[in-house]
């Protein structure tokens, strides 16, 4: 392993080393065995960190692919520059929800709280796909858990549902609703953040996320001077979600100019 590639894992935040060591394993079993490598899916945060040290590894190489064309979660495979990556290979399947649309509705966190509900880790599961209407509803999965999850999620909160298996093929397109928006914050503390982008109060953003309100990267966050960096995803109960897509240096009065990315609710 090149020390390029562990120079710029010591870039990297203190509670983000755990997966750069996963990364780091990896690139060690493609580059020792010649072979492919296959992660769990993973978050826009954890895709930046996996391709900034796979891009200083010589002779290797990185592939992301969610199941469908702008999907936020993917899976990663690492392989030999030389090996051909197809689309099978990301072991990727596609669950269609049927349910009694004239008479209930679903909505993205009761699926994803259904499935968390039952034990179903984050990782294997993708993006939750929706139409403009929000009553067609599609779930990307790991291949090796689609039929565990079809057998085990038989509701979602209280409606009956029943999970279909289909072709990647039919699959729902990613509806793209974020908005770019231009944002000045003094430092990029978690509370600091939250409060620029959602113009909220520094003492609202601070009892949202003491309260549990709070997700970085689908992690709970309690701690209101978490640092946050370029690609991480925030989601905020009731007031929606956000990302830093860039920086670009500082203002006259010395604040960061950033590029980020909204959903509001």
């Amino acid at each position: 392993m090149s020390n390029d590639v562990l120079s710029i894992s010591q870039h990297f935040r203190e509670y983000e080393q755990p997966f750069i060591q996963q990364v780091l394993d990896w690139v060690k079993q493609a580059d020792d065995d010649y072979r492919l490598i296959l992660t769990r899916f993973l978050n826009p945060r954890e895709q930046y960190i996996l391709q900034t040290l796979i891009n200083r590894q010589s002779g290797l190489r990185s592939y992301l692919y969610g199941g469908v064309d702008g999907a936020e979660s993917q899976r990663a495979i690492i392989a030999p520059e030389v090996f051909e990556v197809k689309q099978e290979d990301f072991e990727i399947g596609l669950l269609t929800v049927q349910y009694p649309k004239k008479f209930a509705t679903l909505h993205h966190s009761t699926i994803l709280g259904s499935l968390m509900h039952l034990g179903i880790s984050r990782d294997v599961l993708g993006d939750i796909l929706f139409d403009n209407e929000e009553t067609n509803w599609q779930i990307i999965v790991d291949q090796k858990m689609l039929a565990y999850i079809q057998q085990t999620v038989t509701k979602v909160g209280r409606v009956a549902v029943n999970l279909k298996a289909q072709s990647l093929s039919e699959a729902l397109p990613v509806l793209t609703n974020w908005q770019e928006q231009f944002a000045l914050m003094s430092s990029l503390r978690l509370d600091v953040v939250i409060s620029s982008i959602f113009q909220l109060s520094r003492s609202d953003t601070k009892t949202l996320i003491e309260s549990g309100q709070v997700h970085v990267n689908w992690m709970l966050a309690q701690k209101a001077n978490l640092e946050i960096a370029v690609n991480d995803l925030i989601s905020v109960r009731k007031h929606g979600r956000a990302q830093i897509k860039s920086l670009d240096g500082r203002s006259k009065k010395d604040k960061l100019k950033a590029i980020v990315n909204v959903v509001q609710r």
